[in-house]
């Protein structure tokens, strides 16, 4: 069943510096200890008062809609907590270390806030930041409810759960224009795993066709991250094995220049403006038709459809050359602080977000895939219901992403972020010189995994 290779797919790695030294927050509320705390109490409490602050990536079409579907379930489960929605976008989740970064030195952390499981979390253990959930696992009985090897996944270096799941997505995506391929006459091929020849083909004709100021492909990567997540689709579209060495710190400078160099003639199709962007305004410029493609996780869906986009009329989907079977996981969680001005409003909403009913809602909008095998089929949509049922598929592998914090330590995967788009937007795109700047930056992070994607 799917999600087979998780389980082996847990880390051990050399943990990520920590995200702050021990003892170096002033006026910090006093760190509770979740092994001293009456969970399934705390979570009954429906009387409770109090404010639970929580911070989120979401701000896009009916990403924030779907968080907000969240708080009213929270709402209606405990009226009596103010439940106050922080955005804070961008970076693949960079930006919300950061800000968590700044609120813990201020003494101001959050109660809970967005996370990927994995390397993300693990400089906040490091410096004892988080509590462990186990309780809220054992009393919502996620692990017996979750999608197969989520539970290893979601399981942290010292064998404690700290992230409740909320959603999934598929980050190995093309969308495209389907009025666009028509408007050119470029034939879309009949099925969605298409090879890198094809793909070229269809650069080839739309390069072709289309005027200037129009353009096959853009990136959107006005933030970085969408350039970086270019770069692990090309190495996982190359060699699955030459991923797998990658995140577990393998340095071959010539792999990396073999990918790089894919790369480079991807971006002959590439908008030479793609870093001015940020990915949901690309998605209204393909939308317009002034681009043709874009690579983008499935998080995208729910802006297609704030805009009026429809699945099988106005777009279509790709998934990534040369990564037929493989299902790119991108897992959003949130995590609770333990020092936070209410750490068991923190606990209650961590609980709320794995119901049923907070699930049924929140996949609706958000167009994702639940983690939640009870979450019924009949909550998804045509594009979504094809990514869950490819997830669930036996012959699907998954491999987790180093873009989105689960597969790389964030020293690592920021610097990666930022020189892999140096590299998109260079004049020359020099394949060989960033290989190697590339794997420097593994080097120097001390990356070691030891995930075990290929058979």
């Amino acid at each position: 069943m799917i999600l087979k290779k998780l389980g082996a797919m847990v880390l051990a790695a050399v943990l990520a510096a920590g995200l702050l030294p021990a003892g170096a927050l002033a006026a910090r509320n006093e760190k509770m200890d979740a092994d001293q705390m009456d969970i399934p109490a705390i979570i009954e409490a429906k009387d409770a008062e109090g404010t639970v602050n929580v911070y989120h990536l979401w701000t896009a079409g009916g990403e924030k809609d779907a968080i907000e579907s969240v708080v009213d379930g929270f709402s209606n489960m405990y009226p009596n907590i103010r439940a106050k929605s922080n955005a804070i976008p961008g970076g693949a989740g960079g930006a919300m270390v950061m800000k968590v970064k700044v609120l813990q030195q201020a003494g101001k952390s959050p109660e809970t806030f967005q996370a990927h499981p994995g390397q993300e979390i693990e400089p906040y253990l490091t410096s004892g930041l988080l509590l462990n959930l186990n309780q809220v696992w054992d009393y919502a009985s996620i692990g017996t409810r979750a999608l197969p090897g989520l539970e290893d996944l979601c399981t942290a270096s010292d064998g404690n759960k700290y992230i409740v799941p909320i959603g999934i997505h598929k980050s190995n995506v093309i969308f495209y224009n389907i009025h666009v391929f028509e408007k050119y006459g470029v034939e879309i091929p009949d099925h969605e795993n298409i090879t890198w020849d094809e793909f070229w083909s269809i650069c080839d004709q739309l390069a072709a066709a289309m005027p200037d100021g129009e353009y096959p492909i853009d990136l959107g990567d006005r933030k970085g991250w969408p350039a970086c997540q270019v770069f692990e689709d090309i190495m996982m579209g190359t060699d699955p094995q030459i991923y797998e060495d990658f995140i577990n710190g393998n340095y071959n400078v010539e792999d990396v220049t073999n990918v790089l160099s894919t790369y480079s003639r991807l971006m002959e199709y590439v908008a030479p403006d793609h870093s001015s962007r940020d990915w949901y305004e690309t998605s209204g410029q393909l939308v317009a038709g002034t681009y043709a493609m874009q690579i983008m996780g499935a998080w995208m869906q729910p802006l297609m459809t704030s805009m009026g986009q429809v699945y099988g009329e106005d777009y279509g989907v790709f998934t990534f050359p040369g990564t037929e079977n493989w299902f790119g996981m991108c897992i959003d969680g949130f995590v609770v602080s333990n020092d936070s001005a209410d750490v068991e409003a923190g606990l209650r909403w961590a609980y709320t977000m794995s119901t049923p009913e907070v699930q049924t809602a929140f996949s609706t909008l958000k167009e994702s895939i639940s983690p939640y095998t009870d979450t019924p089929d009949e909550t998804y949509n045509e594009l979504t219901l094809k990514f869950k049922n490819e997830l669930t598929a036996e012959t699907t592998n998954v491999f987790p992403s180093f873009t989105h914090g689960t597969a790389l330590p964030w020293s690592a995967s920021t610097s990666l972020q930022t020189q892999v788009q140096e590299f998109a937007t260079s004049a020359e795109h020099d394949a060989a010189y960033f290989a190697n700047k590339i794997v420097n930056i593994l080097k120097e992070a001390g990356v070691k995994g030891d995930w075990n994607l290929v058979d």
